[in-house]
């Protein structure tokens, strides 16, 4: 039986230190292609994607963002414009600070996806949210490897979901967390949770409610979970407050990362490093892109941009 394929869509802004890794990571994993939309870019995002786009790991698209308007579905739809995303079997939405990171069998997307069984149409995968872990500046290298340290299974921040859609040109809108406005033949739709339960929910539906939180009791992760590297370091994480949501509308004020959601997520004190098993693997491929001296070059800037950025921000008050 041919191995199923999947893709993996991204939406940033000026998140150019973490692309190469982010990229590496879900190639290894066993994604086959990644479409990544990037947003009013000033940190050589752009120049660095488009470098890895002519390299042939990466599509991309680059687009300016009305006020009022929503970042991310405005990238996804540009992407689905310019690219067959629903060429795939499976389709998937990450932010560039979450990794997937797969228990299954040999720990592969595919290994995943053979647990899902037959007639399984949606994969819902728990969050489990890492914190800075003690360390208080940023400095370049795998976020994957500098952050170990989580917060509690059962912690409410774990129950956001990201989820894989199977047969994405039946879905007519693509919303950060999941496929939304069904449009396929079937009534109801069967979603496999992140310990291989299964339940179902109506087609027709709003799915961005169904499959974007559970509560604390229904969080599971014991076939997958995504990492997300929600703060940081407390310098980065005032960088990130500056650079505004992808999930609201452009130039609107950024009410959710305030202190307190930094406050609740720097909490974390269990180790979990299980997600470095990719770890030789991600830097061979990791290698392999910088190998290229534009993705090399554009790489280099935008830590370096990012470095400046941080250096010039006022002192916390």
């Amino acid at each position: 039986m041919p191995r199923p394929t999947a893709h993996l869509l991204t939406c940033i802004r000026n998140e150019g230190p973490f692309l190469v890794e982010f990229v590496a990571h879900h190639l290894v994993l066993g994604f086959d292609r990644i479409f990544i939309a990037a947003n009013d870019c000033d940190d050589g995002s752009v120049r660095l994607l488009r470098a890895m786009q002519a390299a042939g790991h990466v599509g991309f698209v680059q687009h300016r963002v009305a006020a009022g308007k929503v970042p991310q579905a405005e990238g996804y739809a540009r992407l689905r414009e310019r690219f067959d995303v629903d060429a795939a079997e499976w389709l998937m939405m990450l932010d560039a600070d979450e990794f997937l990171n797969v228990h299954a069998g040999d720990h592969t997307l595919e290994a995943l996806l053979a647990a899902a069984p037959e007639g399984v149409d949606v994969i819902a995968l728990n969050a489990m949210t890492f914190g800075p872990g003690g360390q208080t500046r940023w400095r370049p290298g795998p976020v994957t490897a500098m952050f170990l340290d989580r917060l509690p299974e059962g912690h409410r921040a774990n129950g956001a979901l990201k989820t894989l859609s199977r047969n994405p040109g039946h879905y007519g809108a693509i919303h950060n967390h999941s496929l939304t406005r069904y449009r396929g033949p079937k009534a109801r739709l069967t979603v496999m949770r992140g310990d291989g339960t299964l339940r179902e929910i109506e087609a027709a539906g709003p799915l961005w409610r169904e499959l974007r939180h559970v509560p604390r009791g229904e969080i599971r992760h014991a076939l997958a979970q995504y990492n997300h590297y929600a703060v940081k370091t407390p310098d980065a994480y005032r960088l990130r407050q500056s650079r505004g949501r992808g999930a609201a509308p452009m130039g609107g004020p950024n009410l959710r990362h305030d202190a307190a959601y930094f406050a609740d997520r720097a909490g974390s004190g269990i180790r979990d490093t299980s997600i470095l098993r990719y770890a030789g693997a991600v830097a061979a491929k990791m290698a392999e892109l910088l190998a290229d001296p534009e993705i090399r070059r554009w790489h280099a800037h935008a830590e370096q941009r990012y470095a400046r950025r941080l250096a010039a921000l006022p002192a916390p008050g």
